[in-house]
C-alpha cells in the first residue's frame, strides 16, 4: 500500500512565495514578543527569544524570511506600545 508521504520524488519546499513567508515569520515573531512583553520579560529577553527561535526553525530549511535587524525592529515595536 502506498503512502503520500513516502513518495520522495515530489517537492517538499512549502506552498507560497516569498513575501507570504516574510509575512508569516514576521507575524510569529511579533506574537512571540507580545506575549512576552505580558509576560514581563524584559525587551533584551524577547529579542534573544525571538532569534533564537527563528534560528532553530530554519536550523534545517536554510535562510529564515526575515533578518535579525528586523527582528529586532519588531520587538521595539511591540514594547514600545507598553511605554
Amino acid at each position: 500500500m502506498p503512502f503520500c508521504w513516502m513518495d520522495e520524488n515530489e517537492d517538499t519546499a512549502p506552498a507560497g512565495n516569498e513575501s507570504e513567508r516574510r509575512t508569516s515569520t514576521e507575524l510569529d515573531v511579533r506574537t512571540r514578543a507580545q506575549l512576552m512583553r505580558r509576560l514581563g520579560y524584559a525587551k533584551a529577553d524577547a529579542v534573544h527569544r525571538c532569534l533564537g527561535n527563528l534560528a532553530w526553525a530554519y536550523s534545517v530549511s536554510g535562510q529564515p524570511a526575515v533578518s535579525p535587524a528586523r527582528v529586532r525592529k519588531i520587538v521595539a515595536e511591540v514594547y514600545g506600545k507598553a511605554s
